[in-house]
């Protein structure tokens, strides 16, 4: 089926062409009249947007609305980066966090520096996705391996090395509003707490009073506020910006947290990953037993390193496999993770690890694998950049080939949340067809709603799917229960 959306109320005047199901059953007239009534709707006037289905075994288009429209695809842009990370690097892929030293050891004492090698794992301290990757646990690892190689002191600094990754943690096209804020923590070869820590803030007695600061979790080495924040109405919630940007410690805060909540927990992002990490690990050092006489520096304020092939290793640290890493990023959409995979992608199979070395590489990889790329777009790995761009059949080929293949496709789907169940579709499609049955990775943006995921049919066939809308002129709850309704009616095929 195609669709050109010209005039929303004109629907009469579309070209529309429906596909046959499958060879005995034509696509009932319920899809049909969903997408005509989603069509209706006036305040797509000005919108774009694109719709598609496939039989996931045959590949057989069951709906095409717009198909080839080069659309602003929000966080199902993980799909695109996790599924291709899995295709190339493997599901049982595992990010290396090393401990090296530079010089020799003289009865105990490193006569050099002590080394934190970064390899973009997400995952270091992230609690939320394995309880035994709480730091202290990684802290404790790297400690038992100093202490069995007769390490007792360190005689010249620590150094956290993220050069792994390019120094640019945040991808160019991010907007100045987010990237302050947890959700715009970037990438960094060393990444901790996915690069957020917590600020509390503490309301005035009444609203429009100043809100003031009270601490932070982790607490963050120099850091200093420029607080404007003040108080908003009871329930209010988190309506609290923070400026700032990677490697600089003076965060500016803005906006209100709401009358009568002590203790009020909004997150930020890390100005420098690698540095707190190093940081904290020199603390724990120092508490366990092994004093490092010199200061903490990354591999930025410090410029003679040892190269890497000269540096002995002490131990080394691996994340849970990539599967786990990439559930978490698509069921929790975890910007950071996805921005440290892309770079990953760069590293590994480009010339270095950047942004646009791994956009570079997916692209690569999905034209070989015989899709039309013409007019992708990827300027981050998360989606999060309104300048990227594809099109629900680019996205939806990218489903159809992992559906071919049965492991791909189970690592994938693993991350997908499930209509009425979990996840960002867990208060959707209740009571539908669809619950418990479709399972899509959702994005949103000021101006984006987009699904892209799988369903099954009546007779238990599997369906890839892809619904993206683009400046939509009306509330975001009426977008989103009206695509609902289209989605549900591929269910029920």
């Amino acid at each position: 089926m195609k669709i050109r959306t010209l005039l929303p109320w004109a629907f009469f005047a579309f070209i529309f062409i429906l596909t046959s199901y499958s060879p005995e059953q034509k696509v009932p007239r319920n899809l049909k009249k969903a997408v005509e009534t989603f069509s209706e709707d006036k305040a797509l006037y000005s919108a774009s947007w694109g719709l598609i289905a496939a039989d996931a075994k045959t590949g057989k288009e069951l709906v095409s609305v717009s198909p080839g429209l080069a659309l602003i695809p929000a966080s199902t842009q993980k799909v695109v980066t996790t599924l291709t990370a899995m295709a190339m690097l493997g599901t049982d892929y595992r990010f290396e966090t090393l401990i090296q030293y530079d010089g020799q050891i003289i009865n105990g004492v490193i006569n050099g520096n002590l080394y934190i090698h970064g390899g973009g794992d997400p995952s270091l301290g992230a609690s939320q996705l394995d309880d035994s990757l709480i730091i202290e646990n990684t802290f404790s690892f790297w400690l038992d391996d100093l202490k069995a190689a007769g390490i007792s002191a360190v005689d010249g600094h620590i150094i956290a090395d993220a050069s792994f990754f390019d120094d640019h943690m945040i991808p160019p096209k991010w907007m100045w509003e987010d990237i302050g804020n947890y959700y715009g923590a970037g990438a960094h070869a060393l990444t901790v707490y996915e690069n957020m820590y917590t600020v509390f803030f503490q309301p005035g007695r009444a609203e429009g009073e100043p809100a003031g600061v009270i601490k932070t979790e982790p607490v963050i080495p120099y850091m200093d506020f420029i607080n404007d924040v003040t108080t908003g109405p009871r329930g209010s919630g988190d309506r609290v910006y923070i400026y700032g940007v990677p490697r600089q410690n003076t965060r500016w805060l803005t906006g209100t947290v709401p009358l009568g909540q002590n203790n009020f927990p909004v997150r930020g992002s890390m100005p420098d990953p690698g540095y707190y990490l190093a940081n904290a690990f020199r603390e724990y050092l120092g508490n366990n037993g092994i004093t490092i006489t010199g200061e903490t520096h990354t591999h930025q304020t410090l410029k003679k390193l040892q190269p890497i092939e000269t540096r002995t290793l002490v131990s080394r640290w691996e994340s849970p496999e990539l599967l786990y890493i990439a559930e978490r990023t698509n069921m929790a959409s975890v910007n950071t993770y996805a921005e440290n995979i892309i770079k990953t992608l760069g590293r590994t199979f480009g010339n270095g690890g950047t942004f646009s070395e791994g956009a570079e590489v997916i692209k690569n990889f999905w034209e070989e694998k015989g899709i039309i790329i013409t007019g992708l777009r990827m300027h981050d790995g998360s989606g999060l950049s309104s300048f990227n761009n594809i099109s629900v059949r680019q996205l939806n080929e990218m489903l159809l080939y992992a559906a071919s293949d049965e492991s791909l496709y189970a690592a994938l789907i693993k991350g997908f949340p499930v209509a009425g169940e979990s996840g960002s579709l867990s208060r959707l499609f209740r009571g539908t067809r669809s619950q418990g049955v479709l399972a899509a990775k959702s994005g949103f943006l000021g101006n984006v709603r987009a699904y892209s995921g799988y369903t099954r049919s009546r007779n238990g066939s599997l369906i890839a799917f892809t619904f993206i809308v683009n400046n939509y002129a009306g509330p975001n709850i009426q977008l989103r229960d009206n695509m609902v309704k289209v989605m549900d009616e591929i269910s029920g095929l």
